[in-house]
């Protein structure tokens, strides 16, 4: 199946305190990246959230975008410094003994001594928030792995199109293939029957025209082309990503036309080649842009 890196998915959930938004952008890119915007509170989801990601999604640029809104107080504790605690007590009662300080409640003083009680964050994000947002997330990859296949199927139908007419291209050069020789061989025995005035060496004719149909030969480089055809209609069918692999086959492609391009005498196997060359180009620009 043929899907598409581009998608876009949104998704908003809310409860009584809370609300949550995810927003999810693909684009195509040569790897897998991921891109993750969320408020502080909800940092500790990263890590959950880029795991589930990566299951949905094996190839290309993801940015997840998460607004949090509503009552939202986060998590509070009592940060206690034992052994400063300590220190300061017994520093307490020392002072009072020996400058002979009024006796007064040591907790009061305790509780003033800076460092040895803190109140912070836990940091911990609320069970309902954290279910909420995945639930979020889930949802907007969803509509976004909805629309990369609806793309990936256009894409399909572009792509079949383009190797449609390539292999059309394919077969007008192999019907054209064997005059090649032949009109080389007529070219040269007139050349030679002009320089020598009617003294034809038959040998030598032939032996110039093997020479040039060993050099001017694509049947290898046709057979090639069309074994490389065959392998990109059958990515086609392949299950998971595919982009890289049809990648791979459309720079061969373009190798052997380059080659077919350089080695052909004829004229009308130049153009066709030409024309092979800008199919091909459209094919890459296509396959850019699959997972």
């Amino acid at each position: 199946m043929v899907m598409s890196m581009t998608g876009f998915g949104r998704c908003v959930k809310q409860t009584e305190k809370c609300m949550v938004q995810v927003e999810i952008k693909t684009v195509n890119h040569r790897f897998r990246e991921f891109h993750i915007k969320m408020p502080p509170q909800l940092s500790q989801a990263e890590i959950p959230l880029r795991n589930r990601l990566s299951k949905q999604f094996n190839r290309g640029r993801v940015e997840l975008n998460v607004k949090l809104s509503g009552n939202i107080s986060p998590t509070k504790e009592l940060h206690i410094d034992w052994n400063l605690m300590d220190s300061y007590y017994h520093f307490i009662k020392e002072a009072k003994k020996r400058y002979q300080l009024p006796e007064e409640a040591v907790l009061s003083d305790l509780l003033r001594m800076e460092g040895a009680i803190m109140v912070g964050e836990t940091g911990d994000i609320d069970g309902d928030v954290f279910s909420l947002l995945l639930s979020a997330a889930d949802d907007a990859s969803c509509q976004v792995l909805k629309m990369r296949e609806t793309e990936g199927n256009s894409l399909s139908i572009e792509l079949e199109t383009y190797i449609n007419s390539l292999e059309e291209l394919v077969k007008r050069i192999k019907e054209l293939s064997p005059l090649v020789q032949k009109i080389y061989f007529e070219r040269l025995q007139t050349k030679l029957s002009e320089m020598i005035r009617d003294k034809i060496d038959e040998a030598r004719i032939v032996s110039e025209a093997a020479i040039f149909a060993e050099k001017a030969d694509i049947s290898e480089e046709m057979a090639r082309l069309i074994s490389h055809i065959s392998q990109f209609r059958e990515a086609f069918l392949a299950s998971g990503p595919i982009g890289r692999k049809m990648d791979f086959i459309i720079q061969e492609m373009n190798r052997e036309v380059n080659t077919i391009g350089s080695k052909a005498s004829d004229s009308n196997i130049a153009i066709i080649a030409v024309e092979m060359k800008v199919l091909i180009e459209k094919l890459r620009e296509q396959v850019q842009n699959i997972e």
